[in-house]
């Protein structure tokens, strides 16, 4: 598993918390923000109250006094009627109605206290301004603050009441969240460090099957060697020579030989790509005398004289490089580059194979273009034939396991470089490889 899982979980796990705090400071506020709303309606109708039971004591049967409310603060009515009479707010009377109102509410469990305000009439001109306090004290967790409330007719005196234990009426209402909260940021912390621990099992366990497959793979080119070195003596025996049956066999044991051979390299070098342990010998090459070893090879494996034997496939290959003669790269895997492809040419083309190699010339690049006369495959399948152990809709009945050209993409990427791919259906196909500028390598 690469290192980025592990840190994209950590940092998930990691800002789950801050995540978790933001959302309960976020309710709190809210929760806060409602009960500072109830503290101040219990706390005005606590103030209404107890200015009443004072006027109802101070007047009598034959009274004609008459008085209005509204907003929270004793008015011109009630307020001249308690002044004249040297009447003063009962602050245990307050205490007992304002404890009642929010027992009411179910909020006995708050502390408070009161203090009297002298008030500034250049900002309160009407007792519905002190509903809108700009002065008011904002609410914090330890203290919380009611409106003022005046208690004089002319607006220059009022009293607050002062919670000092909010948190006792919040918290239990959030125990809830919180306890949920918590269980939230343990379980998506589990399943992180499950999800981290499988992935790493996983990724343990599939480097030891790669692991396993490539030296298994790699022994076996030592019997491999040895079966090929004892196929070459047997060439070489005369009496074998004489037996033109056995002597077929004998060729077609070291043509499979050596097809073995190359299947065998080619997963150690896939091998060496994933791990990134392949060394590129870049040198300049001669294209023109690239694509002639090549021609000869192919004319090797398959001579002219073969089309007279249905199971044999012809090859004719020709090349065109006049806009570019030379390419710096890795001599090497160059060949097993262009070998790879050829290969996939052949097998899926019919019994007259055609390639023709062209270098083309864009800017800074420099491609080499491989087309054949080959079945061909649709748009669909060309988006996935990079991919390992994919391979295309026609490829029943021949032989392949789809690491080629994933191994030709591989390499095109440490190159520098690029491949594409461009074809039709019944038609042909053509691999463009596109190799950087030379002045990219120090050769």
């Amino acid at each position: 598993m690469k290192n980025y899982l592990k840190i994209l979980a950590v940092i998930a796990a990691v800002a789950l918390l801050p995540l978790q705090y933001v959302l309960l400071v976020r309710v709190y506020n809210s929760m806060e923000k409602n009960l500072h709303a109830t503290v101040d309606e219990c706390f005005r109708d606590a103030v209404e109250q107890e200015a009443m039971m004072r006027f109802h004591a101070l007047m009598d049967t034959s009274s004609t006094y008459s008085f209005t409310y509204s907003g929270g603060s004793v008015l011109l009515g009630i307020g001249d009627i308690l002044e004249r009479e040297g009447s003063h707010t009962d602050f245990d009377t307050l205490r007992n109605l304002f404890a009642l109102n929010l027992a009411e509410k179910e909020l006995q469990g708050l502390s408070f206290s009161f203090r009297q305000t002298q008030n500034d009439t250049s900002v309160f001109h009407t007792a519905d301004d002190f509903l809108n306090d700009p002065l008011a004290e904002k609410a914090s967790f330890s203290r919380l603050s009611t409106h003022i409330v005046p208690t004089s007719s002319d607006l220059t005196e009022g009293v607050v009441a002062i919670i000092t234990n909010p948190y006792s009426a919040i918290l239990p209402n959030l125990k809830m969240l919180i306890i949920f909260s918590f269980l939230i940021a343990l379980f998506v912390i589990f399943c992180l460090w499950m999800m981290i621990r499988t992935l790493s099992k996983v990724n343990f366990i599939n480097n030891l099957r790669k692991d396993h497959t490539y030296a298994m793979i790699h022994d076996m080119k030592t019997p491999l060697s040895s079966i090929m070195i004892i196929a070459e003596d047997f060439k070489d025996n005369p009496k074998i020579n004489s037996d033109e049956e056995l002597a077929v066999q004998l060729k077609i044991l070291d043509e499979e030989c050596s097809h073995l051979n190359r299947i065998c390299d080619k997963v150690i070098n896939v091998a060496k790509v994933e791990n990134k342990k392949l060394r590129f010998v870049y040198e300049k090459i001669d294209l023109e005398k690239f694509f002639s070893d090549v021609k000869v090879r192919l004319q090797a494996l398959y001579p002219d004289e073969a089309q007279d034997v249905p199971s044999k496939k012809t090859v004719a290959f020709s090349y065109d490089l006049s806009q570019e003669k030379t390419l710096i790269a890795d001599r090497l895997y160059l060949t097993e580059i262009i070998d790879n492809l050829i290969d996939n040419s052949i097998k899926y083309s019919g019994p007259a194979v055609q390639i023709d190699v062209r270098s083309v010339q864009k800017g800074k690049i420099t491609e080499l273009r491989l087309k054949d006369n080959g079945s061909g495959f649709s748009k669909e399948a060309s988006k996935r034939l990079f991919k390992k152990f994919e391979r295309g809709e026609n490829t029943v009945g021949i032989s392949g396991h789809g690491i080629g050209l994933n191994y030709v993409y591989r390499l095109m990427k440490f190159f520098g470089g690029y491949v594409r791919i461009e074809s039709r259906e019944g038609l042909f196909t053509e691999v463009i490889l596109g190799f950087p500028s030379k002045r990219q390598y120090d050769i």
